[in-house]
């Protein structure tokens, strides 16, 4: 299985609130609808109430980790292909624009042992 975690940032005049409301009610299904192929997709959200100020561990300068899990390397190729395309890319970006700062999403790819 192979898997992504991204690690995105919210637009700083929207509130965690509305970040959270607004992704998993408009951000999501055009995400399940442009991006099928996936096996997994699941958000987590950062838990800010105990944290302190200029505290990178407790603070750190994203909002949400996305987990992104591809059951083949066929799903995964198929998902960087339609990423890749501009139509499919400039709906996302529209809709991003919307909520979160696109340019300081990060992506990493993880390879999990058990």
């Amino acid at each position: 299985m192979i898997k992504h975690f991204f690690l995105i940032s919210k637009k700083p005049d929207v509130s965690a609130a509305a970040f959270r409301a607004y992704y998993e009610t408009h951000h999501v299904p055009l995400i399940k609808r442009l991006l099928p192929m996936f096996a997994h997709y699941q958000r987590h959200y950062l838990d800010r109430s105990n944290s302190r100020a200029g505290d990178a561990q407790t603070h750190p300068d994203f909002d949400v980790i996305t987990e992104i899990h591809f059951a083949t390397q066929a799903d995964f190729d198929a998902f960087l292909k339609a990423t890749s395309d501009p139509a499919v890319l400039a709906e996302i970006r529209a809709d991003e624009a919307n909520f979160l700062i696109s340019d300081a999403t990060r992506s990493l790819r993880i390879d999990s042992c058990i």
